[in-house]
């Protein structure tokens, strides 16, 4: 067997992708921008309810974000994807909400319908987008551009796994910046808070690759001992059940393993009964930070436990280490309404590694279509 020092290590590279890919500046400068010119519009300072769609990781990101934003805008915010908003729910949107739409790329046809449909309707539209030249920008009110730079220091088989993560992140920021900037305004936070969240913020971030690298070791442990796992699940709540959606997209896209979200009340109720049977082959992350849910999180724990099933816990209480089959402690101090920007790091760390132990390249996986299905489908340009 190989030891630690001869196998080959992500942490750094994780960390350097996301201090040094995205324009934090810039998307800090752009949140704030498009949070005011948000606000100037007279279609906008009135409105009640605002949707946050997107698709694949964009989605995720802003569903972890949406119980920041309803705290700090006292807006009613509701993510929904963007095939379920824009086939299902544009049709009964009123005079009072607002579209915003994320997409990395800005080419997803799903996020770019849910635009033109929203725009039909007469609601007001908001784009979140790494591309300025794609035609989500084009077609939104307003558009809240993130600009990430290509990773060119991991070999060119891994590169884009270090990249999308570095654009989750991003994505996340500009959101987090946005809806703080959107809370001052609206007169439901101040600038202290602002303060508060952005250096909680800015620090974490900061903080990734010594984060992975103090788990990376205990990463690989995990990966060696089940080098053949075909399922895991990823669980958990309020922010971290977007946060759960990400974890396990990385193990479908960069190995694959069948990675499975859901959401930490429902496992209880649902794929328990898959751990009475599977037993330690039943391999379940919990996403437990200090917070709203950490007493229930460790319920779970004791469940898994008593099923015989396999614990994995992710997590920066320190009380709470030592009590499950595997813990990833995040060294981090932070608002549980941020540890979406840390708490991905183990499973990033994992799907690395699972992906080197089985000779997996490239990773992420690349598609077969020249993303046909995600950017060249057909547009619905009626509203049912």
């Amino acid at each position: 067997m190989q030891s630690i020092e001869d196998k080959i290590l992500y942490a750094d590279l994780l960390g350097k992708a996301i201090s040094d890919c995205p324009e934090w500046t810039n998307i800090k400068n752009n949140a704030r921008e498009t949070a005011v010119k948000f606000d100037s519009d007279y279609r906008t300072t009135q409105c009640k309810r605002v949707f946050i769609v997107g698709s694949g990781d964009s989605l995720f990101a802003a569903r972890s974000v949406v119980p920041a934003l309803r705290r700090w805008t006292g807006l009613f915010i509701e993510d929904r994807t963007s095939i379920e908003f824009s086939r299902y729910e544009v049709g009964l949107l009123g005079k009072d909400d607002v579209l915003l739409a994320v997409s990395n790329s800005g080419s997803s046809t799903r996020t770019r319908e849910c635009i033109i449909l929203a725009k039909k309707k007469g609601i007001p539209t908001v784009g979140i987008t790494g591309s300025l030249e794609g035609p989500l920008a084009k077609s939104a009110d307003f558009v809240l551009h993130r600009p990430v730079k290509e990773f060119t220091l991991a070999s060119e088989d891994i590169r884009r796994g270090f990249l999308h993560a570095a654009e989750y992140c991003a994505t996340l920021y500009a959101l987090y910046v946005f809806g703080l900037n959107l809370g001052l305004i609206r007169g439901i936070i101040n600038s202290e808070h602002i303060e508060k969240y952005e250096s909680n913020l800015r620090e974490a971030l900061a903080s990734i690759g010594k984060i992975a690298n103090a788990i990376e070791k205990s990463v690989i442990d995990f990966v060696d001992q089940f080098p053949n796992l075909e399922n895991i699940w990823v669980i958990g709540a309020g922010p971290n059940r977007g946060t759960a959606e990400y974890a396990a997209a990385k193990f479908h896209e960069q190995i694959p393993i069948n990675g499975v979200p859901q959401d930490l009340e429902e496992w209880a109720h649902l794929q328990y009964f898959l751990t009475l049977d599977w037993k330690e082959k039943s391999v379940i992350i919990i996403l437990a930070p200090e917070g709203k849910a950490l007493d229930r999180c460790m319920e779970i724990l004791t469940g898994i436990k008593n099923a015989n099933g396999t614990s994995v816990l992710v997590t920066n209480s320190s009380n709470s280490l030592n009590s499950s089959d595997w813990d990833f402690p995040i060294l981090f101090q932070i608002d549980e309404l941020l540890t979406p920007v840390i708490f991905h790091i183990p499973s990033q760390l994992m799907a690395f590694h699972w992906a080197r132990k089985r000779y997996v390249r490239p990773t992420p996986l690349r598609r077969l279509d020249n993303f046909w299905l995600i950017r060249k489908g057909q547009i619905c340009d009626s509203i049912h």
